[in-house]
């Protein structure tokens, strides 16, 4: 009714009116009336505010919640405590449940400490969703209990009702002894000190087992039997003694085949999981427990192999069978594993985890060998959890030589990590390199830590530690090492200069030569290393310039020595990996430049040619960086045609192919265009020089490469290679339309260069720069 200028309520509104009440609320929120949307809520009885709420919808109901005025926001607030607290009052568990996100902290914490017991009534109720939420607030509850006895008689109907088959289905008994496990495990450790506890939580554990049945697999929907098997294995596997984990499992595996007639899918999964869990065990378990029951555990893989059923693969037929199947070679692999480990070789134990071919062998002996490595950090001073992930230094030693060995150990265990090959692992081995080796110095004393002293070579003379270091590093069998040493701040410049040492020096035989090639050369830039050619420059018209001479000084005669070792290096042995690092291209054509190896042994003078030399350190620099690439070695600044004719050169002599392959070639000649276009007179320069390439099909498939270069520039606003104040592709507009009317109406070779291209890339380059008709070329006199 209406009295004066207020609404009064003679009667609340139950389940008849609550919808025009919600739509009423709706239209009010709408309009931004909350004080009369409130009303109306609070005009409902408190055991219909969750259904009224869910008929306004969550954005309204959030809108009331969350309104700026604080008087109504409130008020809102009381009333859904109000109707969590009659809910909590009439042991209503799916209204309590509902209203629980809408409560205030405080009363949701309320609600939280007292959480009705669930019965088997209660149970049978809920839907799966609200079910799974109950059985969390209840275990909640019991795990903050002081009392003992309490807590006990609530977990104990919790599993009388997980164990009473009229009363809760098994994929729900499941489900609630999978959240059971845990809990009394974690109170079995709460209350420790209490004998009688932790015997009867135990007991306890001991009824978190149902053992499916083939009748009881099949008398339930499809969808939930994979559920249901993989919990039953995890159950399994979590048995209290080594004796019940075995029998369990081998009662599932038993079991698998008959599943596996009914329905295919979950006969196949429950083997899947079976297999896991075995094979964990080969690689976890004790020496005691693992020798008393290997023989069961390697029958029990070959049954779930094979499909036999227990004692079956004793007969010679089946043994013969399984010979070579997965997982007679898990088991080996596991027994050598496990010797390893136990010799302390922590090394050699990541290093088979990563050479095996077995994913399921893998995930579970690193878990093993994680723990071996956190425990000899813990020896050290150190304190290291992959998860949650942390490392820290407990104690520091006393004495350098304490402190070295300390270091040794973090180093050692890097190493290990490293080597295992595992996203976890190496980033725990970061770690622990960047807060024990911080210092630039370190790379070095770590290489001497891992190699050794250096010994003589073959001429009995003794090279440096570095010298003698690098080619072990990259040899195969220490690719770990060489990772940890490249991740050490400072260790990627220590490489690539003692690289650069040993190759102007012609220090390495070929065998080494190709371990350093294999090794670092997509993963270690030499440019910074190698000796800086000196140049003039002519200052030209509008303030840039050419280089008008090279110097023949002290690191171009470095340099050029490398073309008088003659190095027998057997390119086949090289990995062609894309895309090679700065430097390496140049080292290469230097150490492959031999009037024997090239097409034309009149090339061998060119190569000689300090303009040339520049030419190729400036071309294999823009080859491995497509952003800033050719930059430093002024690429832009070369006189016509150095950077052209030493493009061709590295694209085209054989001799100085890489296993058959081009020394440019996939990415590397597109990233070297980007950078021809990236200057205006370089890019109209390599435009013109295209066009006097004699052999056409060269000419079309350098066209095709510089239009998905231009095509690649035209939308690239980062800073310019050769001009950091103006965008990279500044004049890209120029060179489309050079580009085109050479292509198109000077070489005549649109067609060709579109189907070198191919259609869509040609539509492409056409869509971002439509042809204009012009009668001369554009910027050509």
């Amino acid at each position: 009714m209406r009295k004066d200028d207020c609404v009064i309520a003679t009667s609340r509104v139950r389940e008849q009116g609550l919808d025009q009440v919600a739509e009423a609320i709706v239209i009010l929120v709408d309009a931004e009336c909350f004080g009369a949307a409130d009303a109306l809520m609070r005009m409902c009885e408190p055991e219909v505010r969750l259904a009224l709420v869910k008929q306004c919808g969550s954005k309204c109901t959030e809108r009331l919640r969350t309104c700026d005025d604080e008087k109504v926001k409130n008020s809102v607030q009381r009333a859904l405590d109000a109707a969590a607290q009659n809910a909590l009052g009439r042991s209503d568990v799916v209204q309590l449940l509902g209203l629980l996100p809408l409560c205030s902290p405080l009363m949701r914490k309320s609600v939280e400490g007292l959480f009705p017991l669930l019965n088997e009534d209660t149970v049978e109720k809920l839907e799966d969703d609200e079910f799974a939420g109950a059985l969390t607030m209840a275990l909640n509850r019991i795990q903050q209990m002081d009392d003992p006895g309490k807590c006990l008689r609530e977990l104990n109907s919790l599993l009388m009702i997980a164990n009473n088959p009229q009363a809760c289905g098994l994929p729900r008994a499941m489900r609630m002894m999978r959240s059971l496990c845990p809990v009394l495990s974690q109170l079995s450790v709460k209350w420790r000190e209490d004998a009688a506890m932790v015997e009867f939580l135990a007991k306890l554990t001991g009824m978190t087992w149902r053992e499916p049945t083939l009748q009881s697999i099949s008398g339930i929907p499809a969808h939930a039997r994979a559920e249901v098997l993989q919990i039953a294995v995890e159950l399994a596997a979590s048995s209290q003694t080594t004796e019940e984990c075995l029998n369990r499992v081998r009662g599932l595996a038993a079991l698998s085949d008959k599943i596996e007639k009914i329905d295919e899918g979950a006969g196949k999964g429950l083997k899947s999981h079976l297999m896991r869990v075995v094979l964990g065990w080969f690689a976890q378990w004790s020496e005691a427990d693992y020798g008393a029951c290997r023989g069961l555990l390697l029958e029990t893989l070959t049954n779930l192999e094979l499909g036999l059923q227990p004692g079956m693969a004793s007969s010679i037929s089946a043994r013969v069978s399984v010979r070579g199947k997965p997982t007679t070679m898990l088991a080996h692999l596991a027994d050598d594993f496990r010797q390893i480990v136990g010799n302390g070789d922590l090394r050699k134990a990541a290093l088979l985890i990563r050479a095996a071919k077995l994913a399921d062998f893998g995930s579970l002996a690193r878990e093993k060998l994680i723990g071996a490595v956190i425990d000899k950090l813990s020896e050290a001073g150190y304190k290291a959890e992959l998860r949650p992930f942390s490392f820290r230094v407990l104690a520091e030693k006393s004495t350098d030589v304490e402190q070295e060995e300390q270091r040794s150990v973090a180093l050692q265990m890097a190493v290990v990590l490293t080597a295992a090959g595992d996203p976890e692992c190496s980033q725990l081995a970061d770690t622990i390199i960047s807060i024990v080796f911080p210092m630039p110095q370190d790379p070095q004393w770590a290489v001497q830590r891992l190699i050794g002293p250096p010994k003589k070579n073959i001429v009995g003379v003794i090279p440096s530690p570095m010298i003698y270091a690098l080619p072990l590093l990259c040899s195969p069998g220490h690719s770990a090492e060489l990772d940890v040493i490249l991740k050490m701040d400072g260790g990627q410049q220590l490489v690539a200069r003692t690289a650069v040492d040993g190759l102007l020096n012609g220090t390495w035989n070929h065998a080494q030569l190709e371990f350093l090639f294999n090794a670092l050369a997509d993963r270690v830039d030499l440019g910074p290393a190698l000796p800086a050619i000196q140049t003039t420059v002519r200052p030209e018209v509008g303030g840039k310039g050419r280089i008008e001479q090279v110097l023949d000084g002290a690191p171009l005669t470095d340099l050029k020595k490398m073309m008088s070792w003659h190095v027998d290096l057997s390119d086949t042995q090289i990995r062609h990996v894309r895309p090679w690092a700065r430097g390496w291209r140049f080292v290469w054509v230097m150490f492959r430049a031999e009037p024997t190896r090239l097409r034309d042994p009149e090339l061998f003078s060119i190569l000689k040619d300090s303009m040339f030399l520049t030419g190729v350190k400036a071309i294999d620099a823009a080859a491995a960086d497509g952003l800033r690439g050719g930059a430093d070695e002024l690429l832009h600044r070369l006189k016509f045609p150095w950077a052209q004719e030493a493009l061709v050169a590295m694209r085209q002599l054989q001799g100085i192919q890489v296993n058959g392959t081009p020394l440019l070639s996939d990415g590397d000649l597109h990233n070297v265009m980007r950078a021809m276009f990236s200057d205006e007179q370089l890019g109209r320069d390599t435009l013109v020089w295209m066009g006097w390439v004699d052999d056409s099909a060269t000419r079309v498939a350098l066209h095709a490469v510089a239009a998905h270069a231009l095509i690649s520039l035209a939308n690239d606003v980062s800073p310019c290679r050769f001009y950091p104040d103006r965008p990279a592709n500044h004049v890209v507009g120029g060179m489309v339309r050079m580009f085109e009317f050479r292509v198109m109406r000077l070489l005549k070779i649109g067609k060709e260069v579109e189907a070198s291209m191919g259609e869509e890339a040609w539509r492409e380059i056409s869509s971002k720069f439509p042809l204009r008709r012009t009668g001369m070329e554009p910027g050509m006199g």
